[in-house]
């Protein structure tokens, strides 16, 4: 009883901590956290992060309050399971990445954290305009969740976001390329990073929106080899 008691203080902590830097960005179109809210506040093997939310139909169209509220009234709710774009429920390639992850992997989805770089919507990365209190909230929002979930690895959903993190790590070392299958100048990249202290293998990924792994088992393979080097523990010991 005595540890369920620190969990659930360790993750209203958190929850406050996140609230406080939505407060001033919250009424701006967006998503915060995809994640199942059961899920938060623990250690992950991977930590997914894009650059942005994109367009999603108007019905599920919420403020980064909003989509907060939706999780805590229901922990179970899994935005990487709905409508996004044109696509059908859990169709858009990042979602199928996850879910491809979680079928081709040990990996669950309590292993599994996904956010962006910066929470606020818009229909393209290029129209985002980033003022000084979103690049503000967004960095500590970022850094609070590296210190709250210690991921083994970062997964990059495009380049870009990984751009983004550099500028918000202590220091990053690039530490390799894999050949990504798609015409001849698409790889995946490789990384050492170290946030507030915190060392990381990541690595990023051509953007799935327009270089999607679909099924291509050749560029899936490219991923799961930079997941490997980034030491996350694809099978279970007793595979290995």
């Amino acid at each position: 009883m005595t540890y369920k008691i620190e969990e659930d203080n360790t993750r209203t902590n958190y929850f406050n901590s996140l609230l406080a830097l939505l407060n001033p960005i919250g009424h701006r179109s967006g998503m915060i956290i995809n994640t199942p809210y059961k899920h938060l506040a623990d250690t992950k093997k991977l930590m997914m992060v894009g650059y942005n939310p994109g367009g999603v139909p108007s019905e599920v169209m919420t403020s980064i309050s909003e989509d907060f509220k939706r999780h805590l009234d229901d922990f179970s709710f899994n935005a990487l399971e709905e409508t996004w774009g044109d696509h059908i429920e859990g169709a858009h390639p990042i979602q199928r990445l996850y879910q491809d992850l979680i079928n081709s992997t040990e990996l669950e989805k309590k292993d599994i954290f996904q956010t962006n770089v910066y929470w606020q919507r818009s229909v393209s990365t290029d129209e985002l305009r980033i003022d000084p209190e979103l690049e503000k909230n967004c960095k500590k929002g970022f850094l609070l969740n590296i210190e709250s979930h210690r991921p083994k690895s970062i997964l990059f959903l495009g380049h870009q976001a990984a751009d983004v993190a550099q500028n918000w790590s202590d220091v990053t070392l690039p530490i390799g390329r894999i050949f990504y299958p798609w015409g001849n100048n698409q790889s995946v990249k490789l990384y050492s990073m170290k946030f507030d202290g915190y060392r990381v293998k990541a690595f990023s990924i051509p953007h799935p929106s327009r270089f999607a792994h679909g099924d291509n088992q050749d560029r899936f393979r490219a991923i799961l080899e930079a997941a490997i080097k980034s030491d996350i523990q694809l099978l279970g010991e007793e595979h290995e």
